[in-house]
């Protein structure tokens, strides 16, 4: 008794000083120390203490959009495979916690044979028995083991939400990229109809001795160089197209019909107010810093269970069944045998085995922990970028919106005094190219809002709530 108490004292001290294994040298960023600084928050965003709604894309009011994401959400291989990641980690989970449970065996047997020695004489023998070993996880080695991965569970499943708001976010980032080119598109056809217009103005004044032929070559020439835009734009379309097929989880050329520009379509308006949330919140709430946080506990407690791979593991072992030469007699109580038998098993040297896994799990902590800090940077830049970017994509289209209204009442002043004579096709020229360009710009603008609100949401992170 006296030898059993030593053993589990020294086995809890061994367990005491676990702790001091399973910190990481490096020291892991506080979250709100590094975020406390970061309170410039732009006036176009509004702070506040709440999650981030789910279904964000919904503030472009496009009932497109919204059934584009549906699709993407069930469809896409890549967040299929992600989900395919998440049910391996939960398996090997339970596999993990199955060390707490007792190993229950059944075994039966019989064997019927002649002696050859005995002419005649035959024997019918017969076993039935259970089984069973169970560890008695005193020092911790199964339940560290069973608490890194669920740790790793954990964080496999934020790296799926961490997924499926990259691919979210890259949908409405398509979308939206693939509406304003086809919106510059209709720009270039409606300047090409305008030019168009000017072109025959030009040639009805020549064939009446009112223009020269310069007049009319110049005016051939814009029209053309911009017609010359068209193939390209209409490039870009089928690779935004071909793209979202992809994303949509088909066959690219299949979804063209489906994402047609319709004639009543609108340019994208999303509701400009967005909540951004207090600094350390915005970057909790990221999935990447989540998986980040749970790998540091899935290796942390793998070095806990490697440090118990050095004390001894003790186990207790019982068996009960019968077992009998005259098989007819095989359940007789006295057939019957039991046993209850506790052990120990130390492996006092195996080499450099022990050393070196402690060491590999080690490193693994560091690596975990340098991995964190490096997300918690990187959040922070991304979600500074996106609400610099989306504070002034807003201000920029006010700019550009000013710029194109000008640009209409130059072109329209200098078609009507070209038609009176009172100013030369220069000034029509110069007119209608800052039109075509300032009107494009204006498309840009308005589509860099919906871009950079995209890029402001996948760097917040959203709030994901999915069960796997």
């Amino acid at each position: 008794m006296k030898t059993i108490r030593l053993v589990v004292t020294i086995c809890v001290l061994f367990t005491a000083c676990f702790a001091l294994h399973a910190k990481a040298k490096t020291e892991r960023l506080d979250i709100e120390s590094v975020s406390s600084a970061w309170n410039v928050i732009p006036d176009s965003l509004f702070l506040y203490q709440q999650p981030l709604e789910q279904q964000w894309w919904l503030r472009f009011n496009d009932a497109t959009l919204n059934t584009l994401v549906d699709e993407v959400l069930k469809n896409n291989y890549d967040l299929k495979q992600a989900a395919y990641r998440v049910d391996q980690a939960k398996a090997a989970m339970r596999v993990a916690q199955g060390g707490f449970y007792p190993t229950i065996n059944i075994n039966a047997g019989y064997d019927y044979n002649q002696n050859v020695t005995v002419p005649g004489a035959t024997s019918h023998v017969g076993s039935l028995g259970v089984d069973a070993q169970w560890e008695i996880d005193i020092i911790g080695a199964v339940r560290n083991r069973a608490k890194s991965q669920k740790a790793s569970y954990l964080a496999t499943q934020e790296e799926y939400n961490a997924v499926m708001t990259a691919l979210v976010a890259q949908t409405v980032q398509t979308y939206v990229q693939l509406r304003c080119s086809q919106w510059r598109l209709q720009v270039v056809e409606h300047n090409l109809q305008s030019q168009k217009e000017t072109m025959e103005i030009t040639e009805a004044r020549f064939n009446t001795g009112l223009a020269s032929a310069l007049d009319v070559a110049q005016a051939k020439s814009i029209y053309y160089a911009t017609e010359s835009q068209v193939p390209s734009m209409e490039t870009t379309i089928s690779e935004y197209i071909n793209q979202m097929g992809i994303l949509l989880g088909k066959v690219p050329w299949s979804v063209k019909e489906q994402l047609a520009l319709p004639q009543d379509a609108t340019e994208l308006n999303p509701n400009m107010l967005v909540s951004v949330g207090i600094p350390a919140q915005v970057l909790r709430q990221r999935p990447d810093v989540r998986a980040a946080e749970k790998s540091i506990d899935a290796k942390a407690a793998m070095v806990g269970a490697r440090v118990a791979d050095w004390l001894p593991r003790f186990y207790v072992t019982g068996k009960f069944g019968y077992a009998s030469q005259d098989f007819q007699d095989l359940f007789n109580g006295n057939n019957m045998y039991w046993q209850v038998a506790p052990s120990m098993q130390w492996n006092i040297f195996s080499g450099t085995t022990l050393t070196g896994n402690i060491q590999s799990a080690k490193a693994a902590l560091e690596e975990a922990v340098n991995s964190y800090n490096n997300t918690v940077l990187t959040a922070l830049q991304e979600v500074d970028n996106a609400m610099t970017h989306y504070h002034h994509a807003t201000t920029q289209v006010e700019a550009v919106q000013k710029a194109f209204e000008q640009a209409q009442i130059t072109n329209k002043l200098a078609i009507d005094l070209y038609k009176k004579g009172l100013t030369d096709f220069q000034n029509v020229l110069d007119a209608q190219r800052s039109l075509l360009q300032y009107e494009d710009d204006l498309v840009e603008a308005k589509s860099s809002v919906s871009l950079a609100l995209v890029q402001l949401y996948r760097a917040l992170g959203g709030e994901w709530n999915n069960e796997q």
